[in-house]
């Protein structure tokens, strides 16, 4: 009978360390797991859902979570109509993010990056508002290159060139964000 005891505590004890072991080990596994998830999946993983990125050390954007490129996010501004695009590399916070996360959809199709939206909106003419690390300008996008856009200024948001117009080249890293219309 002692010896009963004595082997249901050490199956008792074993199964306990067990356990713990099996514990330990999953607890690493979900941080390494967690180590690999990106920014730009935990954004898909929050699309449509209100964010509020502070960009600059007074800039604060918010919005719905509209799109998500490669290089990009887009916030949907319903007060005010417009649409907000921020390039990644610009967000310093971002409150209001989920903590899941969606992988890519596999596709032939690659999601566009911020070049190629610039040259949608270079193309279709829009009117843009410009927050760059330099300071703020308004106009259209003329040209799209690989570090570089250059913006045909319009400070008073004319249709069409006014005194004071200028054509400027902004370095695309020191873009914070764009809003259009």
């Amino acid at each position: 009978m002692r010896f009963d005891r004595i082997f249901e505590d050490l199956e008792g004890r074993f199964d306990h360390h067990e356990q713990e072991e099996i514990r330990a080990v999953s607890e690493d596994l979900a941080r390494a797991e967690r180590a690999q998830v990106t920014l730009v999946q935990r954004l898909r993983g929050s699309l449509g859902n209100e964010l509020t990125v502070l960009l600059a050390s007074s800039l604060r954007l918010s919005g719905t979570l509209g799109a998500v490129g490669p290089d990009w996010l887009s916030l949907q501004q319903q007060a005010a109509g417009t649409r907000a695009l921020v390039p990644l590399h610009a967000l310093g916070m971002i409150q209001g993010l989920a903590g899941r996360a969606r992988p890519a959809e596999e596709s032939l199709l690659a999601d566009p990056s911020l070049n190629s939206v610039l040259r949608t909106l270079a193309r279709d003419r829009s009117l843009v508002s410009l927050e760059t690390t330099a300071g703020s300008l308004s106009g259209r996008i003329s040209a799209v290159g690989a570090e570089t856009l250059d913006v045909h200024t319009l400070p008073t948001r004319e249709p069409g060139p006014v005194p004071g117009s200028a054509r400027v080249t902004v370095v695309t890293a020191s873009l914070l964000a764009l809003v259009s219309s």
